[in-house]
């Protein structure tokens, strides 16, 4: 029940950094604005001009996927390793509860 539960953990993780969406259109054009609006005139100038803005928009799109790409799969990994370290140390919970007793009986101190 407990791997179910952080198999849908994990699965809600990628789910909210969208990283199937984020590698898809990994060089998609990031909030472009000016560039189609004057992509309809035949001046070479501003030709190279919208090309450019294109260039910068995907650029300024590729840096902040990979960004948020890097992080979403950082601390999908650090969730998984929490969960395994607390599937391990879980069952040892009651021996530690008793550990401690014994200790206070004893009069050990730290």
């Amino acid at each position: 029940m407990f791997f179910v539960g952080m198999k849908n953990q994990l699965q809600n993780a990628a789910d909210f950094f969208s990283i199937r969406l984020l590698v898809g259109n990994m060089f998609a054009p990031f909030r472009q604005i000016s560039a189609t609006e004057s992509a309809s005139s035949p001046d070479l100038g501003t030709q190279i001009s919208v090309f450019f803005d294109k260039l910068l928009s995907r650029v300024i799109g590729a840096v902040v996927r990979l960004i948020l790409l890097i992080v979403g799969t950082f601390l999908i990994i650090l969730q998984a390793v929490a969960g395994c370290v607390i599937a391990i140390l879980w069952p040892l919970a009651p021996a530690l509860i008793a550990g401690c007793v014994v200790l206070a009986i004893t009069g050990v101190s730290f």
